[in-house]
């Protein structure tokens, strides 16, 4: 099913230009309605939306923020196919500082864009991270109206359970079967962790799409001990969708 609605979050920072750009170029590919969230007490960046819209040619409207950013976008996000937000940057707040709060509880697919990196378009080579999880399995079927441009995709696991490959080839047959080009891989290593071995992977195979699940195990466990999700968010330089 393809995206018809997209909800981007505004903010003040230099980054957010790039993310606006992005969110106009699939609000354009699927003729989605784009929905901008920002703080209202900030008229530039509703500004910047709407001229925005009119030089991209895309249907929308403003929604001025009330209350805490993470809670707003998650409530606004129940009548969105796509959330589009920035990652957090410490020496720049984007307004919306904790995205993965948003990420837990909107319950749709939510594309972080990279605060380093100009990225105006993205589906042409993606990876897919893969360990056979519910949240994996969820993100999948999320990312297939993105999926839809690419000329790769790459389903990559890494350091798979013995005897048991997460059913990464049934993975592969699912997405050959929608007329995807695709490939398995498995990685194994143990001077990596699994955060690097795909951030790694993706800039050699030059994906601008990274997908995965996010957060199998509690947040704040992550947060404490180390996990991929938390270790992704925090270091990642290509435009991730995350599903939970």
């Amino acid at each position: 099913m393809p995206i018809k609605d997209i909800l981007v979050h505004v903010g003040s920072s230099p980054a957010c230009a790039d993310r606006l750009a992005l969110a106009a170029n699939l609000a354009r590919r699927y003729d989605a309605y784009l929905i901008g969230a920002g703080a209202p007490e900030s008229p530039t960046a509703e500004d910047s939306f709407r001229a925005m819209l009119r030089s991209a040619g895309v249907v929308g409207e403003w929604r001025g923020i009330v209350g805490l950013p993470e809670s707003f976008v998650a409530r606004q996000a129940r009548g969105a196919g796509l959330v589009i937000l920035g990652q957090h940057d410490p020496d720049d707040p984007t307004g919306l500082d904790a995205p993965e709060d948003v990420i837990l509880a909107c319950g749709r697919p939510v594309l972080v864009v990279p605060h380093a990196k100009l990225v105006e378009e993205v589906g042409a080579s993606v990876l897919i991270g893969w360990n056979g999880s519910r949240e994996a399995t969820r993100a999948v079927p999320d990312a297939l109206p993105l999926l839809a441009v690419a000329t790769t995709v790459t389903v990559f696991s890494v350091n798979p359970e013995p005897g048991d490959d997460w059913g990464i080839d049934d993975v592969v047959q699912h997405l050959a079967r929608h007329g995807l080009t695709v490939r398995a891989e498995r990685f194994e290593t143990e001077e990596l962790a699994d955060a690097d071995a795909l951030r790694s992977r993706a800039v050699h195979i030059g994906a601008d799409l990274i997908v995965m699940g996010a957060y199998g195990r509690p947040r704040l466990r992550e947060v404490i001990l180390g996990g991929m999700t938390h270790d992704v968010l925090e270091n990642v330089t290509v435009p991730v969708l995350m599903a939970h």
